[in-house]
């Protein structure tokens, strides 16, 4: 039998085995950082979701903001700095229970301590007893911004995800107030 027809010499073997060592090395190094940015890129996904859905949360009370079946007294809509203030009526009896009232349908929403924070039956954006939309142990609020023009309120909402301290997002929405006067 020839030499050729039995397989690989001892010297092909020690050039194959090398190849692939050197192939693995490299592929051992960029695992790391493959896996890095992966982990990057889903908590970038997840920071983008936490914000869109406070942002929806504050969408839809704008968007309920001023709604009565009767008639309600009072400003439905009232934005100062970084709080916004809203009134509907819930329960469509024809007017909005109070703060002092169990069922209130005055709601606050507030930027306080990096953290969007929300109560019900409040009349300013003073006090204690807020309860925080934000887990202040993944996400900072860095931003929260409201400007009304006209029938429509431009609604601003930013954090930054305290795992990846590099990692920011900054989300706008146009929410039309149909209900407003």
């Amino acid at each position: 039998m020839s030499v050729k027809a039995g397989g690989f010499s001892l010297m092909e073997m020690l050039v194959a085995l090398a190849l692939s060592g050197i192939l693995m090395l490299g592929a051992l190094r960029l695992l790391p950082q493959l896996q890095r940015q992966n982990l990057e890129l889903q908590s970038q996904l997840l920071l983008r979701e936490e914000l869109q859905q406070m942002l929806s949360v504050l969408e839809k009370a704008v968007r309920r903001a001023g709604y009565c079946h009767g008639s309600c007294q009072g400003a439905p809509l009232t934005i100062q700095r970084d709080c916004l203030l809203v009134r509907w009526d819930e329960n469509s009896n024809g007017r909005w229970e109070g703060p002092e009232q169990g069922e209130s349908e005055w709601y606050g929403y507030r930027l306080r301590n990096q953290r969007l924070e929300m109560q019900r039956g409040v009349a300013s954006c003073e006090g204690g007893g807020w309860e925080s939309l934000s887990d202040p142990a993944t996400l900072r609020v860095s931003e929260l911004a409201f400007i009304r023009r006209q029938q429509q309120v431009i609604l601003t909402l930013g954090g930054e995800s305290l795992r990846f301290p590099g990692l920011s997002a900054t989300l706008n929405s146009v929410v039309s107030a149909y209900n407003q006067p």
